[in-house]
């Protein structure tokens, strides 16, 4: 650890997106950081202000995601983190509250878990302990649908004390709006209380603000809970030393001459968000599209070989025929990767094909990933330095695709728009390469096309 460093910034997620929108919220304040893809060890952090990593445990049973929440703080303290997060889904997806009691196992039980759920800019608020999500109660979104990871509950309270072990005390609306001295005399209370749980409304960034402000004034021993904004408020007003940050080229829409090599898109997020970005994509002059068949990605073996073999022999003969100006005129600008299931969006029931092809329960899912990955891999390798960067949508795919290229982590430089995360791949074959992680249910139909040429001028100034 560098002799001059006096804070570093812990952060646990419990998934690799989750981690890399704190990263890009940390970075946009101009605070260094890397995200961690494996063992920390393989990491070189001297220089940074914050680590964070992911447990990849939304979707694990409560006793296993605690032991890898654990296992990841213990490294964390290890490592000298001296401020702590528990990052966690703007939707509340996963056992949060089973994964705030594990960390706080690791820092002690006098730590304060300040829950502060709203991440405002993309439109998630806490009103009266009740979370909503564009408007609407979270129970009332697809989100309450999901297949790994439903969510009945919109009253946070609630949801919540289902899985602490001890009580949580809320912060509502009509105090935040009152200011500082307010939430500070509420959150005392709690304290006097012997309460460790605090749950607190917020409907803007300046509420966020206010109540990391009050946090650290009170001198408390924090776990900060959240989506990324509050780790990022309490982690500044905290002194956590910043750097100056280098300005990004504003977002575009429009080619330019100097966009010179290829963008990689592998997309494997099945949202509708997601359809509809890639069909605005695809009408892009210089953009190719390689459609995966679900089915061998899924079950593998001798039929994913195969259909891996074409998928990159069609990549080849998209350069040749661009090297040898056939077709469309102008260079290979775009590569997508994507499943035929995504562009059609087609509903698969991947149990089924399990089941037919003899599989395990959830192995066609991890298959799908790894494989979508895979094929990246091939397509990266094969352009080379012609590569100009790569973005990859739904988390799964992110993580796979990181472990395919064999990164050990990602430095987050900003956010292109808020949770579509800007980096630079650390570690392997593609080191210093720009990135962009997103989420499968962000942005309008233009954020993948504004993504691409942001990674075009991050080429630029590499």
């Amino acid at each position: 650890m560098s002799a001059e460093r006096k804070i570093l910034s812990g952060v646990v997620a419990d998934d690799l997106t989750g981690a890399t929108t704190t990263g890009a919220l940390l970075a946009a304040r101009g605070v260094k950081n890397i995200v961690s893809l494996s063992d920390t060890s393989n990491l070189s952090y001297d220089d940074v202000d914050a680590l964070l990593v992911s447990t990849d445990s939304r979707r694990l049973p409560p006793e296993e995601a605690a032991s890898r929440v654990r296992n990841a703080t213990r490294d964390l303290v290890a490592r000298g983190a001296t401020i702590f997060s528990k990052r966690t889904d703007t939707t509340m997806r996963g056992g949060i509250g089973y994964e705030i009691d594990a960390m706080r196992d690791v820092l002690g039980e006098d730590y304060m878990a300040i829950i502060v759920p709203a991440m405002p800019p993309s439109k998630r608020i806490v009103v009266a302990g009740y979370s909503l999500i564009d408007s609407l109660l979270l129970a009332r979104t697809g989100v309450a649908n999901d297949i790994l990871s439903p969510v009945k509950e919109s009253y946070l309270p609630k949801l919540l004390a289902g899985q602490l072990r001890d009580a949580v005390d809320l912060i509502c609306m009509n105090t935040v709006v009152e200011g500082r001295d307010a939430i500070r005399a509420a959150m005392q209370k709690s304290y006097d209380r012997g309460v460790r749980n605090i749950l607190c409304d917020s409907v803007s960034s300046e509420d966020v603000a206010d109540i990391a402000a009050v946090v650290s004034q009170l001198g408390w021993k924090v776990l900060c809970v959240d989506p990324g904004l509050f780790t990022t408020e309490y982690a500044v007003a905290q002194g956590i030393r910043t750097e100056e940050k280098r300005p990004k080229a504003p977002l575009r829409t429009k080619s330019q001459e100097n966009d010179h090599g290829t963008v990689v898109i592998v997309a494997g997020s099945a949202t509708a968000t997601t359809r509809q970005q890639l069909e605005y994509m695809q009408e892009v002059p210089g953009t190719h599209t390689i459609t995966l068949p679900h089915d061998p990605f899924i079950g593998g073996g001798h039929e994913y070989a195969q259909a891996r073999a074409e998928a990159v022999a069609q990549a080849r003969r998209i350069l040749d025929d661009a090297a040898a100006g056939n077709g469309e005129p102008g260079q290979v600008r775009v590569i997508i990767i994507t499943l035929d299931t995504t562009l059609s969006g087609t509903v698969v029931d991947i149990n089924r094909i399990e089941v037919a092809k003899n599989l395990p329960a959830g192995q066609g899912s991890r298959n799908l990933a790894q494989h979508l990955g895979e094929v990246a891999r091939d397509v990266m390798d094969m352009l080379g330095n012609q590569l100009a960067g790569v973005y990859a949508t739904g988390g799964d795919t992110l993580v796979n695709t990181c472990h395919a290229i064999e990164a050990s982590g990602i430095a987050l430089e900003d956010y292109v728009i808020p949770q579509s995360d800007q980096g630079r791949i650390v570690g392997g074959p593609f080191n210093g390469l720009p990135m962009v992680g997103k989420g499968g249910l962000t942005g309008t139909e233009h954020t993948a096309l504004r993504i691409v040429n942001r990674l075009f001028d991050e080429r630029t100034v590499s």
